[in-house]
């Protein structure tokens, strides 16, 4: 992947985007039964870059109160339409660093989000409004780990990378993941692994949720890219469904009004 360029964030208030949401991975259920055991007290949860509520979903029928923020309205109203009977979260469409909350909150998730953020405004705001007891839990990932055309999958978003103009920065990446880390007293990290199936539209689909693949970027090459990605993948598809493996990975800890220093 490239490295986060921070001017990117506004991609994910366009509504095609948000509706590509839909067709990306869920968190394994496994990922929701350990946050849970990590709090046994459940007023109030915050859900910090909710996008259309995958994780302020799983958590309301656990909580009192869930806040889901995200700078992007369309990300909100997904949200809003999604979360059916569920009556007690409050979608906010702000910014974690303006967002008007209301501890003490029992826990604090960001997933695949954290790296947005200021973490110079939002982690000494965090420390003022968790609970004693609370945690605050990193979630990422919900690509692929491992699958059959892995090889292939990779060698399509090298060669489209550079015929968008983007250089691979693997590393600048990776750190830029961990870049939040002096700003939390972290307790424990854990991997959830599990496997996959879907319609391999729906994955195609699903890449145009990813700023760097959105067809608002891509332009005209959109149709170009979903033909070059059901090329390679269609050998792989089952009835039309291919399989693959995720990792979703969980960090969770204090957070820090001072980064620690190194």
């Amino acid at each position: 992947m490239t490295a986060i360029d921070p001017s990117n964030s506004g991609t994910f208030d366009d509504r095609d985007v948000a509706a590509c949401y839909a067709h990306r991975p869920p968190y394994p259920p496994e990922l929701y039964h350990f946050l849970l055991d990590l709090v046994p007290d459940r007023s109030r949860a915050l859900d910090l870059g909710c996008g259309p509520g995958k994780i302020a979903r799983a958590l309301g029928g656990h909580f009192g109160h869930v806040d889901a923020v995200d700078p992007a309205i369309a990300m909100i109203e997904a949200g809003r339409r999604q979360a059916g009977t569920l009556t007690n979260i409050g979608w906010l469409a702000t910014t974690a660093e303006d967002a008007p909350l209301a501890g003490p909150y029992d826990l604090v998730t960001a997933g695949a989000s954290i790296h947005w953020m200021k973490h110079e405004v939002v982690f000494p705001r965090l420390a003022e409004q968790l609970h004693q007891q609370g945690v605050v839990a990193i979630v990422s990932g919900d690509n692929v780990l491992r699958a059959p055309w892995l090889e292939d999958w990779q060698a399509f978003v090298s060669d489209w990378l550079n015929r968008v103009g983007r250089t691979p920065d693997e590393q600048g990446f990776a750190a830029a993941l961990r870049s939040y880390e002096p700003w939390m007293d972290i307790e424990g990290n854990r991997d959830f692994d599990f496997p996959f199936t879907q319609d391999l539209r729906s994955f195609v689909e699903c890449q145009h949720s990813r700023a760097t693949w959105a067809r608002s970027w891509l332009g005209s090459l959109s149709t170009g890219f979903d033909a070059d990605l059901t090329e390679r993948l269609a050998p792989y598809a089952l009835d039309g469904k291919i399989s693959y493996e995720v990792r979703t990975t969980l960090t969770w800890g204090k957070p820090r009004a001072e980064p620690r220093q190194a």
